[in-house]
């Protein structure tokens, strides 16, 4: 399966101290088992990195150095924002965005918190415990 990562759960992987921070690593670790193909958007990683490092006082590149090494960037050029822009269905432009990149780079489904984001995207939304007690059966 591959599963394209939303930038609220590499936030999550980033920073020790948020409340999701167990199964975002999970979830990573997944990728680099090879259990999933984990794909990021570059918006993803520059978000990321602005909450992690100006709001929450965390460096998240030991997790960028894991992220290069275990997943694929999913390319956001003309073709996802051209879908992205057509679809009328998606509220929040970004998660557009994010789900037409990741759509065109083979993803089938995204980890996120925010599953009603995604509900009118070509990829099937799940929340990352969810995702993590499937990997599990």
């Amino acid at each position: 399966m591959t599963v394209l990562f939303d930038t609220n759960v590499l936030i999550d992987a980033a920073v020790a101290s948020r409340s999701h921070h167990g199964v975002a690593v999970r979830l990573i670790a997944a990728a680099e088992r090879d259990t999933i193909d984990g794909l990021v958007a570059p918006t993803s990683i520059a978000t990321c990195w602005y909450v992690a490092y100006e709001r929450e006082d965390t460096d998240p590149r030991p997790l960028f150095d894991l992220l290069t090494d275990v997943m694929r960037i999913a390319p956001m050029g003309r073709s996802a924002l051209r879908t992205a822009l057509q679809n009328p269905g998606t509220d929040v432009f970004e998660d557009g965005y994010l789900a037409a990149a990741g759509a065109a780079a083979g993803a089938s489904a995204v980890a996120t918190r925010n599953e009603s984001d995604f509900t009118s995207t070509a990829l099937t939304p799940y929340h990352p415990l969810d995702l993590v007690g499937m990997l599990n059966e």
